[in-house]
């Protein structure tokens, strides 16, 4: 993951830039807004001090009418097709891996692919395959192939992380970027529960 730095004041925001390396990332911490490029949770590709403080006053001001809002500085990843990983824990299916295309196809689509765990490989190719906004990470129009390989690399190992821990009551990875020969998660969320919730597991089996 990339270094995120949390920050009260503007002088604390350049010295975690400059540390950080420009380009950076101004984003909020809150949960909801921290992905919306759309409602100003996220400024991208910040060159320099005046452009950071510029910022950082833009988004305060934006925000305001959702209350108070920690904001923090990230380092720059390299641009590239973003997606969202998230396994959760179903009463009745137990461990559940998503997977869909970061932005409008989840939010406003519901564009995801899921699974239930094990998968095999031909599940994890298949899934990343499902929605309908993936069509991105292949060249859909002209767009750059990313490294898809990378990807799946990834979901096939949050699927038998969450198959294996119960007390993982829910864990997101968004956004993961993926570039043409690289994979970056930007942001990560685990949050815990009672292992003894999962009663599917005399059901569950590995097909072939």
């Amino acid at each position: 993951m990339l270094e995120s730095v949390p920050f009260t004041t503007e002088e604390e925001a350049v010295r975690a830039a400059e540390r950080l390396g420009y380009p950076v990332v101004l984003k909020t911490t809150d949960a909801t807004l921290r992905h919306r490029l759309d409602l100003g949770g996220v400024r991208l590709g910040i060159e320099d001090e005046a452009a950071l403080r510029r910022d950082i006053a833009l988004m305060r001001r934006t925000l305001r009418p959702y209350g108070e809002v920690g904001l923090e500085v990230q380092a720059m990843g390299t641009p590239g097709q973003n997606c969202v990983i998230r396994a959760t824990e179903d009463p009745l299916l137990g461990p559940v891996v998503s997977f869909g295309m970061a932005g409008d196809a989840v939010n406003l689509l519901e564009d995801w692919a899921h699974r239930v765990p094990p998968l095999t490989q031909r599940d994890v190719r298949l899934m990343v395959r499902a929605p309908r906004a993936s069509r991105k990470l292949f060249g859909y129009e002209g767009l750059p192939v990313v490294a898809v390989s990378l990807l799946e690399e990834l979901l096939a190992r949050v699927a038998q992380l969450k198959d294996a821990h119960p007390q993982i009551a829910r864990l997101e990875l968004n956004p993961v970027m993926l570039s043409a020969d690289d994979l970056t998660v930007l942001g990560a969320r685990v949050d815990l529960g009672n292992p003894q919730r999962r009663t599917d597991s005399a059901r569950r089996t590995m097909t072939r």
